[in-house]
This record gives structure tokens, sequence and C-alpha cells, in this order.
């Protein structure tokens, strides 16, 4: 009787070890968050023109299984033409662009811009509506150099996970 409950013990102890197991592998996140630029009124675009002592506006939906963490926003100079292709069209359109010939950037210093975000915790969807101001002139008193520029936005979830997308755009100086 003694060596019964003792197998009957055992297979109870083992049992709920097995079954804790499973419960952890189910609870861990191993899906990158997304970012939808497909929805109503999205922006920035591919190949959009902003100007110099405007804004740009920002539209975006992120989107994650278990939960979002932060996002940030990286826009840069392109003069150099180099790539962040995130997707095939776009590294489709980066190959298309290179075989025109661009202005590489007009005199003055390169615009750049880094800004972090935190989003409410909890939220597995976010929408980003904001803008983002373009000043006319750097802290030195130079105007800035229009041109081709990159806009990318880097979301990660609470796991760690992250998803970049970049977007090619013009920035320049009004006449």
């Amino acid at each position: 009787m003694k060596k019964l409950l003792t197998i009957i013990a055992s297979a109870l102890i083992m049992s709920a070890i097995t079954s804790c197991g499973n419960d952890d592998k189910e609870d861990i996140d191993t899906e990158k968050p997304q970012i939808i630029a497909t929805i109503d009124g999205a922006s920035p675009a591919n190949a959009a023109t902003f100007y110099f002592g405007e804004s740009i506006p920002v539209k975006l939906l992120l989107t994650d299984n278990a939960e979002l963490g932060s996002f940030s926003v990286n826009i840069h100079n392109n003069f150099d033409h180099h790539s962040h292709s995130t997707e095939e069209e776009e590294e489709e359109h980066h190959h298309e662009e290179e075989e025109h010939h661009h202005h590489d950037g007009e005199e003055g210093d390169a615009f750049q811009f880094t800004q972090d975000y935190t989003i409410p915790a909890g939220s597995t969807n976010f929408l980003i509506d904001t803008t983002i101001p373009l000043p006319v002139k750097s802290d030195d008193g130079d105007e800035y150099a229009g041109g081709d520029y990159h806009f990318m936005i880097n979301v990660t979830d609470k796991a760690g996970f992250s998803n970049i997308k970049a977007f090619e755009i013009k920035i320049l100086q009004k006449e």
C-alpha cells in the first residue's frame, strides 16, 4: 500500500510539473509587434514631400499580440541613397529611384531627429497621431539642407521584440 501511495504521489508531482511547464510556454510572447501604414489617413508615405518650417503628420497603428512597450522615430538624411529596406516593395522602389539622378542635398546642415515615446501599459493597439515640427534652421543658425531623407519608426513590445519600418521622404526648404 505504501508503494502504491508513493507511485501515485510521484505521478501527481510529475503531472503538476509538466502542466506548469506547458502553461509557461503558452505565456511566452514570440511574435514581433506590427507597424500598420494602411489605415485611413496614414502618414508619412514613401515619396511624400514635407517642408522645413512646417510639420510631418504621423499617423500609424502599432499592434502586438501580447503587449506593446515603446516606439521611437528617427529622421536622417539619405543624401547618399543608402537603404533601410523593410519590405520588398520598398527595396524595389529604392532601386528604381537609383536609376534616376538625384540632387544629393542642398547647401546647409542635414536635419536629424530622434525621439523615444512610451505606450500606455497593457496596450495591444496604439494609434500614433502626432506631428513632428521641422525647423527651418539648426541651432547654429544655418538653414537645413533639403533633399532625400529617411523617416524610420521602430516599435518594441514588452518581450523585447522589435520591428522597423522605413519611409523614403523628401524634406525641402520653401522657395
